[in-house]
């Protein structure tokens, strides 16, 4: 395959860089990157003119199978969303629910440029049933947690194990990693055996941490200490992907800077719960890894990431006023590779380089009326944080392969997802 005259985005000493280059991907590989590069004989072309190319959105944090729960907030908090909302729906859900409601979730993405997730959710095998038709990219675990009961958590662990050991390890496409749900649902016995797992299979684990106000408490009630602290102790030496860290002090990001571990900002669902804004501005400046993730629809409303990047930078603004802060090649960063930095994937995807997986999105630029917010397009990073929509993508593919082209999608049956779902 090769692309044509795009605007290639890509990443040069620290720095975003829209250039006009050529890309060609053999097998499932970016193999050249060059200006004006010639065809080959029974090679598809795409004709990038007028287009962005660009790496493909990492979602770092979501319950792809919330889906089912979009518009189920409105002036509620955290736990009470969580308490009489969420989780008794969920104890009724049923695999098949949860696979149907994954389709529905996957068709979002490939449709609006995302092209590596991060799910936390459970009914694990359901979900990767409907990652592996559609060919996504994806990190998946079983939730783990034992604030209803020891037997409920042992059941969590073994279906965790199961989920991992009849993995296909063949498929690359799909990673995983340990999840105790958070540190407030979570005893020490159960962050225990989460340490236990990802060590034994080496890998990374993934948690709630410190997403609201409430969570401070309940984590020094359950546990005896402050959060960071409780973090250290389990999950010391280990790589640790944290969702949300909008409750951060000075000196919790002292003790993080001493650990492997990033943070999956989640800016529209913590606006959303009234969990305040977390300051990525500082975050980055004191060298923590900062990426970008929609939480679950019931809370960041869609999995569209180019309306997440938007708000992350805006926000920003917000709480720093005048002060320096984010700048929409930040934003950039923390959509793709800063992405793939957290997932620890950065060696394979997260931008446009020689050798690495041909995850990329083709974005419409042209000067057509459906792009009538990007014109006039002087600066096409900022209109690509500010002014783009997820529907702008024209064309996704991931691991070589073309998932939508022309924004028609090529893996789903788009009719029969809707109709089941």
């Amino acid at each position: 395959m090769l692309i044509k005259n795009g605007n290639v985005i890509v990443f040069e000493n620290n720095d975003v860089k829209v250039k006009k280059l050529d890309i060609r991907i053999k097998d499932n590989e970016i193999s050249e990157i060059s200006k004006k590069l010639l065809e080959n004989p029974n090679e598809k072309v795409i004709d990038a003119t007028n287009k962005v190319v660009m790496p493909g959105l990492i979602n770092t944090h979501a319950h792809i199978a919330m889906s089912i729960f979009r518009g189920t907030f409105e002036g509620s908090d955290l736990y009470t969303w969580l308490s009489q909302k969420i989780w008794p729906i969920e104890d009724k859900l049923t695999g098949d629910e949860v696979y149907n409601a994954t389709n529905l979730s996957i068709l979002e993405m490939i449709s609006t440029g995302t092209t590596c997730v991060n799910d936390h959710y459970f009914f694990s095998e359901r979900i990767r049933e409907a990652l592996e038709k559609s060919k996504m990219r994806a990190m998946i675990t079983r939730v783990l947690m034992d604030s209803d009961g020891e037997k409920a958590s042992e059941n969590r662990i073994n279906e965790f194990i199961k989920l991992y050991e009849t993995r296909d390890k063949n498929n690359d496409l799909i990673t995983y990693s340990v999840a105790p749900h958070g540190l407030y649902t979570c005893t020490g016995k159960i962050l225990e055996k989460a340490r236990m797992l990802a060590t034994k299979y080496n890998l990374p684990i993934h948690v709630h941490f410190l997403e609201s106000i409430d969570e401070i408490e309940s984590i020094k009630k359950l546990h005896g200490d402050i959060a960071v602290n409780v973090l250290k102790k389990y999950f010391d030496g280990l790589h640790v992907i944290l969702a949300h860290g909008v409750k951060l002090a000075d000196s919790d990001i002292e003790v993080l800077k001493t650990l492997d571990c990033g943070i999956s900002h989640n800016p529209i669902s913590n606006l959303r719960l009234g969990c305040k804004i977390a300051d990525t501005t500082k975050y980055l400046e004191e060298g923590l890894n900062v990426a970008l993730g929609t939480d679950g629809q019931g809370s960041g409303n869609n999995l569209d990431m180019f309306e997440t990047m938007k708000i992350a930078g805006l926000i920003q603004g917000g709480i720093h006023e005048n002060e320096k802060r984010i700048s929409a090649k930040d934003v950039i960063k923390m959509a793709t590779i800063n992405g793939a930095k957290l997932l620890g994937l950065d060696d394979k995807i997260g931008s446009i380089e020689k050798g690495k997986k041909a995850d990329i999105i083709i974005v419409d630029i042209s000067k057509t009326l459906d792009n009538i917010k990007l014109l006039p397009n002087v600066d096409i990073i900022s209109n690509l944080v500010y002014n783009t929509e997820g529907r702008n993508v024209d064309t996704t593919i991931i691991n070589g392969e073309i998932l939508m082209e022309n924004r028609i999608v090529r893996v789903i049956d788009t009719k029969e997802v809707l109709k089941k779902f």
